[in-house]
């Protein structure tokens, strides 16, 4: 309830100064001949492993880069707990990359447990990652990968909600299922 308050009086006060909430995210894919490859990423997970996104070539990955402090990752966050919950038998990985130092590592763990969110935490993500992957410089930011390895979708400082990543995630797995068919059930 606070949160919810605590966004009804920062969306107010934006407005009084003549600035916007950011708009709702178009949930529309990069065309797939306009792809790029993702860039690499290589951070340690909250039990301190080294995880490369390169590992994950295959499958569809949801980037979301998130930070504790951050009062719309803290909105959005539900969602894509929810949303891994539907889709991870299904080809789709999500990874928080959290900008959280490694110290830092048992209040990540409390929030993510607060919020029930399953999917693997890699920590200390920063500016340099939100660059490579063109989302930056704010927060929340969230890149979708398609299972080629290249960036199908971006989304700079922009609430993700379950419906968009539901959107996003069945249109990208369609993709796969027509690759598929066309290339004779292979």
């Amino acid at each position: 309830m606070r949160l919810t308050r605590l966004l009804a009086t920062l969306f107010v006060v934006g407005l009084a100064a003549g600035q916007s909430w950011p708009a709702a995210a178009a949930e529309t894919l990069i065309p797939k001949d306009k792809r790029t490859a993702a860039p690499k990423l290589a951070l340690k997970d909250v039990e301190g492993m080294k995880q490369s996104l390169a590992d994950l070539k295959g499958k569809i990955v949801v980037v979301n880069f998130w930070a504790t402090w951050c009062v719309p990752c803290k909105v959005e966050m539900p969602d894509f707990a929810k949303v891994h919950q539907e889709y991870k038998d299904r080809g789709v990985e999500f990874i928080g990359a959290a900008q959280e130092r490694t110290s830092d590592k048992d209040k990540v763990v409390a929030f993510v447990s607060k919020l029930d969110v399953k999917f693997p935490i890699w920590m200390d993500s920063n500016i340099y990652h939100l660059g490579a992957f063109k989302v930056g410089p704010g927060l929340p930011a969230t890149a979708i990968i398609d299972a080629e390895g290249r960036i199908a979708a971006r989304f700079k400082g922009e609430i993700m909600t379950a419906a968009m990543l539901r959107s996003l995630l069945d249109s990208l797995l369609a993709e796969g299922k027509t690759t598929t068919q066309a290339a004779g059930g292979r």
